[in-house]
């Protein structure tokens, strides 16, 4: 058996477990379904090879010719699914040619209708057709630059991928060559080999790997692939050129192979992790560091800033952000589904968009694809690649995010390291609780002396007011423009410090099981005289209790500065509209006035800042600290222009009914 035949039967063999990996592991991706076909009939074609050339059948040379032709519009299939984002016309249109083409000399070779020089030709170089897809996206690619798709392949294996099959192509075309021996059609074997080794880790991954964990696994084949040769080589002295030694050398190698194979492996594991050793040792110390930092942290606000930074060196070229479920994000319950199936699945529960997009094209039920779906659209609205939850008692407390600013990062995909970043990651969470209470006992003391400091202050400011009001009063004519202005800029700094006192009082009432709609209600009813007559409020209430933790002065409190607020931004609206809506968690009030930019609805829980003329800035900060007091949170969506709505969420009591809560 010489050279050539050798490497098309590892080449055979080769593609033929590949392919059934490949459509083992990920039977429900199309994509996964055009490799394997792809790599099978690359099987049938080599094996087919070996099958003519050591028997000299015309059957056997009919189908390696039929195999020649058709995988043409496979491969042109497979490469415009990897590279491109949509559906190229190009593509298809070349797609369609080839498979006319093929068609045609497929009848040709089918019906053994007599052929030409033209004809042979055109069947034994057939799979050259492919170049042209090639030309056309590498010229998309580096010379026009158009958006390619990063999803399956990075830059740095896109380049291996574009020469791989191109070199192989071109040598295993070159057996038609006479002249050129069997050199280098054996090398182009071996090269498909590799070819076929390497895509299968792009198209079809359980895991994504950096490209240096495909050089490794490269050199593995490749010294497989050299053991299986000097199998061959050591037994091909001792038969002759029989179809039954034939199939016993096969078997031999077979056997040898399956009996190394567990031990090999292991051994090229082994020599990987040596290779990387000096990277793993240097990010098992940054782990260490991390964690040494975690539990030395003295307060919240450096706590965050060492997490960002660190996050920063060893992700070059990505932006970190920090953010708890309190600052308005509240994470979905198909998140929360996610992250415990990850769990339960002993995988690191992480988000990562790169394995979302791999595993949702490999599903097959639209309700998983869903579902994935809206998990990806959890990190489109957040503008984020990979999240890291932070848990503390089995409870997400935080959302590490991380976004690339580049358009791809190799670092992304060398998921080892997520488990041990994970792991010191998780020691965040008792250390957040501990700097959080520690900070809300100095918050508890700064609020105690700034609500001794007020209400001194509010004595010393109110009586010299209450005087001016007096002599206002006094004023020959009380209706005069002077006198009326003094009444008015007294009653507004009355308010200022009526607001100033409740902003600096820390809340003294306990939270209770209050029913939502029968307390909105009541609410309403206090509240109608505070605000303006002319005002129409219109309520929906929820269709079944509600039953939450509040203090019923604060639920007052609240509806009276939000809807106060809604009266303002739509003082300069034709037709005013305001409603309350009671939800199965909270309530909103939305309004159709002049809305709010993303600025200033960053700016909106400040004390002080405010947007209206005749506004003190303290109404949103006090109903933030009351709903907080309460285990709430309040969110904010508004467009200029478009109105406002706030949600105030509210934390349920730990019943399942309210009629529970009452016995």
């Amino acid at each position: 058996m010489n050279l050539l035949k050798q490497t098309a039967l590892i080449l055979g063999l080769t593609s033929l477990v590949i392919g059934g990996w490949a459509i083992y592991r990920h039977w429900q991706s199309k994509i996964s379904i055009l490799f394997s076909l792809f790599c099978f009939v690359i099987s049938i074609w080599a094996l087919s090879f070996v099958a003519h050339a050591t028997l000299h059948g015309r059957l056997s040379h009919d189908i390696h010719e039929f195999c020649n032709i058709w995988l043409v519009p496979i491969a042109i299939g497979i490469i415009s699914q990897i590279i491109f984002k949509k559906r190229d016309r190009f593509s298809q249109i070349l797609q369609i040619i080839s498979i006319m083409g093929a068609a045609f000399l497929g009848a040709v070779i089918g019906f053994s209708m007599p052929r030409g020089q033209l004809l042979q030709d055109a069947i034994s170089f057939y799979p050259t057709l492919i170049l042209i897809e090639y030309a056309y996206v590498i010229i998309q690619d580096l010379v026009l630059h158009v958006p390619m798709n990063t999803d399956l392949i990075s830059p740095s294996k896109k380049i291996v991928f574009y020469l791989g099959l191109v070199a192989s192509l071109i040598f295993c075309t070159f057996d038609h060559v006479p002249a050129l021996g069997y050199t280098i059609p054996a090398l182009g074997n071996l090269l498909l080999t590799l070819f076929l080794g390497f895509s299968s880790q792009v198209i079809t991954p359980q895991k994504l790997l950096r490209i240096e964990a495909l050089v490794s696994r490269f050199f593995a084949i490749v010294i497989l692939a050299l053991i299986i040769t000097g199998f061959f080589a050591l037994l091909y002295p001792y038969i002759s050129e029989t179809f039954a030694l034939f199939l016993l050398n096969s078997f031999l190698i077979s056997f040898a192979v399956l009996a190394l194979w567990s031990p090999l492996v292991t051994f090229f594991r082994y020599l990987g992790r040596q290779i990387h050793r000096s990277n793993s040792e240097a990010l098992d110390q940054k782990v260490e560091n991390l964690r040494q930092s975690i539990a030395a942290a003295i307060n919240l606000e450096g706590l965050q800033d060492l997490v960002v930074k660190t996050f920063q060196e060893w992700m070059q070229s990505a932006r970190v952000k920090l953010v708890y479920e309190i600052d308005g994000v509240s994470l979905p319950r198909r998140v929360r589904l996610y992250f415990k199936f990850l769990e339960e699945r002993n995988t690191t529960p992480v988000l990562h968009r790169d394995i979302l997009i791999l595993e949702r094209d490999q599903m097959l039920s639209d309700a998983q694809k869903l579902n994935l779906d809206l998990i990806l659209k959890f990190l489109d609205k957040h503008q984020c690649d990979i999240v890291f939850p932070v848990f503390y008692q089995e409870k997400v407390i935080m959302l590490v995010l991380i976004q690339w600013e580049t358009a791809f990062n190799d670092w992304s995909v060398s998921l080892s390291r997520f488990s041990k970043l994970y792991d010191a990651l998780q020691e965040l969470g008792p250390s957040i609780v501990r700097l959080t209470r520690v900070r809300e006992e100095k918050e508890k003391d700064r609020l105690v002396l700034l609500g001794e400091m007020a209400a001194g202050l509010a004595h010393e400011i109110r009586n010299p007011l209450g005087a001016i009001r007096g002599a206002a009063e006094l004023i020959p004519d009380p209706s005069s423009p002077w006198a009326r202005m003094i009444r008015e800029e007294v009653d507004r700094l009355n308010r200022l410090v009526s607001q100033f006192l409740d902003f600096a009082q820390d809340p003294k009432q306990a939270p209770e099981v209050i029913e939502l709609n029968e307390g909105v209600q009541t609410a309403l009813q206090h509240l109608k005289l505070a605000l303006p007559k002319d005002v129409d409020i219109k309520l929906q209430l929820a269709s079944l209790p509600v039953p939450v933790l509040m203090v019923p002065d604060h639920l007052q409190q609240v509806l009276l500065n939000l809807l106060q607020n809604a009266v303002k931004a739509t003082s300069s609206t034709k037709i005013a509209k305001i409603s309350v809506q009671v939800f199965t968690t909270g309530f909103s009030i939305s309004d159709n006035g002049t809305g709010m930019s993303e600025d200033v609805k960053s700016k909106v829980f400040q004390p002080f800042f405010t947007f209206f003329k005749e506004g003190t800035g303290l109404g949103l900060s006090i109903c933030q600290r009351l709903v907080i007091f309460n285990g709430g949170r309040i969110e904010f969506k508004s467009e200029p222009g478009r109105g406002t709505e706030v949600s105030v969420h509210l934390a349920a009591p730990a019943f399942r009914t309210f009629t529970e809560a009452l016995t």
